[in-house]
């Protein structure tokens, strides 16, 4: 799951227009506290069906904290919602949410302008667990979301993501007692294509960076070195992939699943708080091997004179 950095947020006032984390990757919907002047948020709780729940939430810092006791002598729930906003979502598979809980179960609460109209106006509810005190990244598919209205499920209609016009965050486990969720923000995602290395044997020369974080001097330094001169880059048919300890590991800025980065991680044997970099040839062969920044002028040199670079010189 990818980890947002706080570079690549979209601030409050991009909410409305769509704006992206990345090519391909997650949808930035809600980034606590700045989206809340564009949406904002209030709280329902049971006490409107007679309950005696309390909840409610406060921002602090960089993030929104859910919190209050249910009680389940009454309707036993607690929820805050967005006001009502356009959101298309019909190019994603669900919503991804930064979050820390305490244990419980909490509930994602979707509404669609689409079913305005109706006598019974749907939400639609999809439970999450959350682990007890740590901070994790929570995927919640479009595909588990039921129609729900005053408690009950419906048979129907499904959810159609590019309907959704408000998100909401709801407790409602059966469970008496004090609950507390944070949250840092919450985004749209889709589902990454599975990643192979080998499907770009014989294409494509992948050069693969390895760092613990996107901030990490010796991996931003290599970053730079590439970035200054794409275009030999591009000339010799390399791809960069880079692969994060913490972070969103991407493949010329499209995502890789963790389970990918891992993989290649492990392909390598390189550890998630090193620094490193494997040039890897068009046969799949490793070509250069290195812990520390290299040159890029070292690495198109070490290229140029490949056999199968020559031979692609003198098909130009």
């Amino acid at each position: 799951m990818w980890n947002l950095p706080r570079g690549l947020l979209v601030t409050g006032a991009l909410l409305a227009s769509g704006a992206s984390a990345g090519p391909g990757g997650p949808l930035l919907l809600v980034d606590f506290p700045r989206s809340t002047e564009v949406l904002p948020w209030f709280v329902v709780n049971d006490d409107v069906r007679g309950g005696r729940s309390e909840g409610g939430f406060r921002l602090e810092g960089d993030v929104v904290i859910f919190t209050g006791s249910t009680n389940t002598r009454g309707g036993g729930f607690s929820s805050i919602r967005s006001r009502p906003h356009s959101f298309d979502l019909s190019a994603y598979d669900g919503v991804r949410l930064r979050a820390r809980g305490d244990g419980r179960t909490y509930t994602f609460r979707l509404t669609t302008w689409d079913t305005r109209d109706r006598r019974r106006r749907p939400a639609y509810w999809a439970e999450f667990e959350t682990g007890d005190g740590t901070w994790e990244e929570i995927d919640v598919p479009f595909t588990r979301f039921r129609p729900r209205w005053r408690g009950a499920t419906l048979p129907g209609p499904a959810l159609e993501p590019a309907a959704i016009d408000s998100l909401g965050l709801m407790i409602n486990d059966g469970q008496d007692g004090p609950f507390r969720l944070e949250v840092d923000w919450i985004a749209a995602y889709r589902e990454v294509e599975p990643f192979s290395l080998g499907a770009l044997r014989w294409d494509r020369r992948p050069l693969v960076l390895f760092g613990p974080g996107e901030r990490d001097p010796i991996l931003r330094k290599q970053l730079d070195a590439v970035e200054s001169a794409r275009e030999g880059f591009d000339e010799r048919d390399m791809v960069l992939i880079v692969v994060l300890g913490e972070g969103p590991s991407r493949i010329e800025g499209r995502p890789l699943s963790l389970e990918d980065a891992e993989h290649l991680r492990a392909s390598f044997e390189i550890g998630k708080d090193e620094f490193a970099l494997r040039l890897v040839g068009k046969d799949g062969g490793v070509k250069r091997a290195s812990g520390t920044v290299v040159a890029m002028r070292d690495i198109y040199d070490q290229i140029d004179a490949m056999p199968m670079r020559q031979q692609e010189l003198r098909r130009q």
